[in-house]
């Protein structure tokens, strides 16, 4: 079951008219890793859904089942235990986010960690960029003049970047041509605990269109994972 898939077909109601604008690129999410019980445990059954649940029953000594773990799941989120949700770690493969939603995630700083691209290091002479959603303008015609007027910007500072390129700047300095529009990727690094932290903030109508975006894209994933983990989150933000 996929979650918000309304709210973010709303966002990215001018999807199609992105995709044949200069260098844009739209966000992707791959999961590469998690973290998964041993093989003695996973042979009693320790799956990563219910591997909170298990280490938190270490302060009783008791045992459950699989069922049993999914409730304690639930009931350690009610309770308002978090401790043992930092027992799943994800690391996910971002690409085309701008950086001023870098700018925007970074600020959330506990129990979470990024290798970006750098553009220090990288050439950015095969740069993408990320155009505004414009979910807010009802009129087909207007987008289209505002996508244009995005385009000229991001040709003209390709224009700048490659003219003072050539004439020997480092990348280092390059980079300060970059539009905050400009396509990043990172691997991320974040546990459970850190993930539902992220979404009460992101996943409200507040947040901005990208970084909310965003929320629901990773939302996603991680509910085919570990449902009983967020699944509460989703019946505060349906609404």
């Amino acid at each position: 079951m996929k979650y918000f898939d309304e709210k973010l077909n709303s966002i990215d109601r001018w999807k199609d008219l992105r995709r044949d604008l200069f260098r844009s690129e739209e966000p992707d999410v791959k999961l590469v890793a998690v973290t998964t019980p041993v093989e003695e445990l996973s042979d009693k059954g320790i799956t990563i859904e219910t591997l909170p649940a298990f280490t938190a029953r270490e302060s009783h000594e008791s045992k459950g089942t699989y069922e049993d773990d999914l409730r304690l799941n639930r009931k350690l989120i009610e309770w308002g235990h978090d401790t043992p949700i930092q027992a799943v770690q994800f690391v996910y493969h971002v690409t085309g986010i701008s950086k001023s939603l870098a700018g925007q995630w970074t600020r959330h700083k506990i129990g979470i960690g990024w290798t970006f691209r750098s553009t220090r290091y990288v050439k950015a002479s095969s740069n993408t960029f990320v155009y505004p959603a414009m979910e807010y303008i009802n009129s087909e015609d207007k987008v289209k003049k505002i996508y244009k007027a995005y385009e000229e910007e991001h040709r003209h500072a390709m224009d700048v970047y490659e003219r003072l390129s050539s004439n020997g700047v480092k990348n280092q300095e390059l980079r300060r041509l970059m539009p905050v529009g400009w396509a990043t990727s990172a691997y991320v690094y974040t546990n459970a605990r850190s993930l539902r932290h992220f979404f009460k903030l992101r996943l409200a109508r507040g947040a901005e269109w990208e970084i909310r975006r965003l929320a629901y894209i990773l939302f996603n994933k991680v509910m085919d994972l570990c449902p009983s983990l967020f699944e509460d989150i989703a019946k505060n933000y349906e609404s």
